[in-house]
Order: structure tokens, then C-alpha cells, then sequence
């Protein structure tokens, strides 16, 4: 037991030995043993100190220890705190009921048996103790509960400020966008124009600048197209439904069929799909991303083979394009579902590099998740989960 477990117990009594006698027997229990040789300087050392249990000695001069009880049970502090009569006088009835009304809990004679006594007082000492150790851990939650609270206030404050700096940051980028697109057009006319007034008095390679230029404007169109339905992810609001997954992956997929004709896919899909919550829309682009993903990395095999399935677990619905496509290295997962982060030169496959973005932010907005898994030449795993029960939506981001 440590110096901060101990305990105190005031023994009064207004004997010198007796009080060395009390200290002899109660010793053993490492306790701290507080003296007292009259009521008044007991009820002097209560206002100083808490006590597990006072030993009290009914006979004493100017104030009896019945008296000495009375006033110790009258302050708030002690009223509860256990109090031991001792008593060198055989006990009368009346006397037994003037000190359990004056509050004591237990009546000793003298001269006490060390073992009962030390029984009686190690109760008193074990319940001080534990109430001393409710306290620390009433404390300790208290402190915590404080502590959490004010770190859920400082959360709440990051994610409005967050959600601020989103919502300028989608502002800005959708101007940008938006502003980018008039000197193109510019370029794009004069371009047309120089083609139509000078298009016989240039040189062939003059004329294959002209054709790089317009063709580099129409990529640039297209870079700004989906930079700008980027940041409109994030504005728009949330219209959750019901979703069936079997009949959006058929439309996407019949959507696609200008990119698979001259082609040889297997297609493997699982009937039926789990079903959804979300909005329609938005779940729709994230069919789209992946399966056209799937189409577009193995366009190099020949039968291609793209598989979807999907399972519930653990409170998520979740779904898995596979392809057996040239695949890539799984160390750059995470980072495949970043914005304009490119696996492999345009020169090989197009795009811009927003698609995976989108699909990850989607996902995020629904409370879902993406992930993807991969080896370089053996084709590729993109999963999705979404929660079967819909988080309630914050607000439009």
C-alpha cells in the first residue's frame, strides 16, 4: 500500500496511555493515526481532516465523548463518518442507546482485544478506501468527459472550417473552370479562322501546327469539363433512394457499348447485386468510372474479362469490378484516388485522371468507401462499400 492509499483514524482519548495502546494494536495497519486527549481538540482535528473511523472514549473531562459525537455528527462534512465508543465502565442499556443516538456504530469495552478492534477498524479502513478510489475515478471521467468535450468542440470547429475551405476551394476551382473557358473558345475560333483563309498558302508542317493547336485545345476543353464536374461533386445536394444496382449496372453498361464494338468482352455478372441507398445520380458516375476503367485497361487482351459481383457484410454493402487488364503496382493504391494522378501516360490510355477522384468522393459523401487491389500485368480489383442504412446527410458537402 502506498503513502496516498493510507487512511486517517483519530483515536481520543484523554489518557496518554491509553491513546499509546490504541497506536500499539493499530499500528500494524500502516495507517495515518491521528491524536486527540479531549472532545475539543477531536472536533479541532475533524475540521482538518476527513477520518475513516474515530475511536472515542466516552469518559473525559469538560466534554464527554458522547458530547464530543453529537458535535462531530452536527457539521456535514463528518455527519457519516463511523464513530467506535470505548469505554472503561460496564455498559448499561441507556448508555448504549445514548451513544448510538449520538451516532456511534459500535461499542467497545476496555481493555479492547487488539484483534477484534483492528477487525473492526480495517472495515471502516477498507470502505474509506474504496470510496477514496470512486472518487479518483469519478474525477478521472469527469476530467475526461471535460477533456472530450473540449475536443469535440475543437472538431466541430475543424469541420466547419474545413467545410468553409471546401466550399471556397469548389467556388474557385468551378470559376476557374468556367473563366478558362473563354480564351479557349478564343484560340478555338482563330484557329478555324486561320484554317479557312489560309489553309492554301501553308506549308504542310505549318499545317500540322494548326491541327496540334486544335487539338490540343480540345483536351483542354475537356481537362476543364471535368475539372469543373470535379468540383461540382461536392456542392450539390444528396438525393438518397433506394437503389437497384442490377438495373444501374446493365444501363451503364449499355451505356458503354460504343467502346466495346470490334471487341471480344466476357462480362461476368452477379445476379442479383445487393441493393442500395444513395443518390441514383451520383452512384450512377461511379458504375461509369470503373466499368469504364475496366474496359479501357484491358483493351490489350483478347477475350478481356470483367467481372462484377458484390456481398453485405458487416452493415456495408460491397461490390468489386474485376478485369483482367495490365493491372499496376499496389504500392500506388491510395494514390490512384487522387485528383489528376495519372498510372500510365496518356500516350497509352486517355483521360485526365479525375475519374477514380470522383468515384472516391462519392463514396465519401455517402459514408461508403473504395479501395483497389492490383498486380503489375495481372489485372485489377476495385471494391466499393456503401452503409445499408444511410448516415444522415451534413448539410450539402
Amino acid at each position: 500500500m502506498t503513502d496516498s492509499d493510507a487512511v486517517n483514524i483519530l483515536m481520543v482519548d484523554d489518557e496518554p496511555a491509553n491513546l499509546l495502546a490504541l497506536e500499539a494494536v493499530l499500528g500494524p495497519l500502516g495507517q495515518r493515526l491521528v491524536q486527540a486527549q479531549s472532545g475539543h481538540e477531536a472536533l479541532r482535528r475533524v475540521l482538518e481532516d476527513d477520518f475513516a473511523v474515530i475511536l472515542l472514549d466516552v469518559r473525559m473531562p469538560d466534554m464527554s465523548g458522547i458530547e464530543t459525537a453529537s458535535l462531530i455528527r452536527s457539521r456535514r462534512r463528518s455527519q457519516t463518518t463511523p464513530i467506535i465508543f470505548l469505554t472503561g465502565l460496564e455498559k448499561s442499556p441507556e448508555m448504549v442507546f445514548e451513544g448510538y443516538s449520538a451516532g456511534a456504530v459500535d461499542y467497545l469495552t476496555k481493555p479492547v482485544v487488539p484483534a477484534i478492534l483492528r477487525a473492526k477498524v480495517e472495515v471502516f479502513i477498507e470502505l474509506e478506501q474504496a470510496r477514496a478510489s470512486l472518487k479518483r475515478e469519478i474525477r478521472e471521467r469527469e476530467r475526461a468527459a471535460a477533456e472530450l468535450e473540449a475536443l469535440n468542440l475543437l472538431l466541430e470547429a475543424r469541420n466547419g472550417e474545413l467545410a468553409a475551405a471546401n466550399a471556397e476551394l469548389d467556388a474557385f476551382c468551378a470559376a476557374v473552370s468556367h473563366d478558362l473557358r473563354t480564351p479557349l473558345t478564343h484560340v478555338e475560333g482563330f484557329v478555324e479562322l486561320l484554317q479557312a483563309s489560309a489553309a492554301d498558302k501553308l506549308q504542310a508542317n505549318e499545317q500540322q501546327y494548326l491541327l496540334t493547336i486544335r487539338d490540343s485545345t480540345l483536351r483542354m476543353r475537356a481537362l476543364i469539363g471535368e475539372f469543373l464536374r470535379f468540383a461540382r461533386l461536392g456542392a450539390s445536394e444528396l438525393k438518397t433512394a433506394p437503389v437497384d444496382m442490377d438495373a444501374l449496372v446493365q444501363d451503364c453498361r449499355d451505356q458503354l457499348q460504343p467502346e466495346v464494338l470490334g471487341r471480344n468482352i466476357e462480362w461476368q455478372v452477379q445476379q442479383p447485386l445487393p441493393p442500395a441507398e444513395g443518390d441514383e445520380q451520383l452512384l450512377r458516375q461511379v458504375w461509369m468510372n470503373l466499368l469504364s476503367n475496366a474496359l479501357k485497361y484491358s483493351r490489350t487482351r483478347d477475350p478481356a474479362c470483367i467481372s462484377i459481383t458484390g456481398e453485405g457484410r458487416d452493415g456495408e454493402s460491397i461490390y468489386h469490378v474485376r478485369d483482367n487488364g495490365v493491372g499496376f503496382d499496389s504500392s500506388a493504391a491510395e494514390r490512384l484516388f487522387s485528383a489528376f494522378f495519372r498510372m500510365h501516360s496518356a500516350s497509352t490510355f486517355e483521360g485526365v485522371g479525375v475519374g477514380l477522384a470522383s468515384v472516391k468522393r462519392i463514396l465519401q459523401r455517402h459514408g461508403g468507401r473504395v479501395w483497389a487491389e492490383s498486380r503489375p500485368d495481372q489485372g485489377a480489383c476495385f471494391s466499393f462499400a456503401l452503409p445499408q442504412v444511410m448516415p444522415p446527410p451534413a448539410g450539402g458537402r
